[in-house]
């Protein structure tokens, strides 16, 4: 067993031959292998280190895709700090609506349990994993669906509301194959 920060002895096999391996892709350049092969993809052990020449443009373009990747996280973490706090306020101008009408419905509790659901969502890709596993939005959008029909039912025409109630069904279906589907953690 081992801990996040302990190297098994391939891994500390790997680390070691890893200048060896960034100093043979230098010589394939024709150049010698710089002391410190700082900020070279040779950094990264998600490159094949013998095919690829350290050369000033690699570098270049691993800074770049650092600085991209670093700019999409940020822009990432703006976007679902705007999404909780649009949630949070949804929360609460339903629940003063509520408290104003003097009445809960059926609609006003689907509404919450959707604010609930995206802030849910919104704490799994900021404290999570980083990813939003694709069955929340399919049960946000059945959840969504539903609420449509309950709150507009006087509304709607009746080929429409099989029209409604199919793409329900739809999403129910899609989420069932979506759980199915064998994946790395439930193979």
């Amino acid at each position: 067993m081992t801990f996040p920060n302990e190297k098994t002895p391939a891994a500390a096999s790997q680390s070691a031959a890893a200048p060896a391996d960034a100093a043979a892709a230098h010589s394939k350049t024709g150049a010698g292998a710089p002391a410190a092969c700082a900020g070279c993809v040779h950094d990264d052990p998600h490159v094949d280190r013998t095919s690829t020449p350290c050369t000033t443009a690699t570098r270049r373009l691993a800074d770049v895709s650092r600085t991209f990747n670093q700019w999409l996280t940020y822009g990432q973490a703006a976007a679902l700090i705007a999404i909780a706090v649009a949630a949070i306020g949804g929360i609460g101008q339903a629940g003063w609506e509520m408290i104003a009408a003097r009445s809960i419905s059926l609609g006003d509790l689907l509404m919450l349990f959707l604010y609930v659901e995206i802030l849910s969502m919104v704490k799994g890709a900021a404290l999570g994993t980083r990813e939003i596993p694709i069955h929340t939005p399919i049960a946000l959008a059945i959840v969504a669906v539903a609420r449509y029909i309950v709150v507009d039912v006087e509304h709607i025409s009746p080929n429409y509301m099989l029209f409604t109630s199919s793409s329900i069904l739809v999403l129910v279906l899609a989420l069932w194959l979506v759980r199915k589907a064998p994946n790395n953690d439930n193979p």
